[in-house]
């Protein structure tokens, strides 16, 4: 190994551990680890307001509407080490909404999250939306005859 691809690491190195002491300092480093664990401080009961959680569970939500009277083939997958959970039906009245709470005693408690739904024959247009604690994380809409809507959130490490 040369002297200079040495010193190229050492300045590295203490360019990118500084980097992480100041995002420390800010609270970057525990706000984003509190999000992916879902181990952040809890408002207590008599300040907490609606869409609000009780300690150690995170509450994902699966919104569906359309201009028909239903949707068709709901399928959703909650992706939990410790509490996985699914939801599939053939028909379901719009707007739809329904709340699946998961267990925060993992690293990861919440891997994803997916959602497919169809326009029933009637409608020209259907749409599903995705919130975790209140917070939507993400939303389609599609149009059409036939149209299918897919949401979709998911922990991913490492490169896109």
């Amino acid at each position: 190994m040369t002297t200079g691809g040495y010193a190229m690491r050492v300045l590295a190195s203490i360019v990118l551990g500084g980097s992480l002491l100041l995002l420390a300092g800010c609270g970057v480093v525990e706000d984003t680890l509190d999000g992916l664990t879902g181990s952040s401080a809890s408002p207590s009961p008599e300040t907490s307001g609606p869409g609000s959680t009780a300690e150690g569970s995170i509450v994902v939500t699966v919104e569906v509407d359309s201009d028909g009277t239903t949707a068709t083939d709901l399928a959703v997958e909650i992706n939990s080490p410790s509490s996985p959970q699914s939801l599939y039906e053939d028909s379901v009245p719009v707007p739809f909404s329904h709340d699946f709470t998961v267990s925060t005693d993992a690293f990861f408690p919440l891997r994803g999250t997916t959602v497919e739904v169809h326009a029933a024959p009637d409608a020209t247009f259907v749409s599903c939306r995705i919130l975790v604690d209140g917070e939507e994380v993400a939303t389609h809409r599609s149009e059409g005859s036939g149209a299918t809507a897919t949401c979709e959130r998911r922990i991913q490490l490492g490169p896109s």
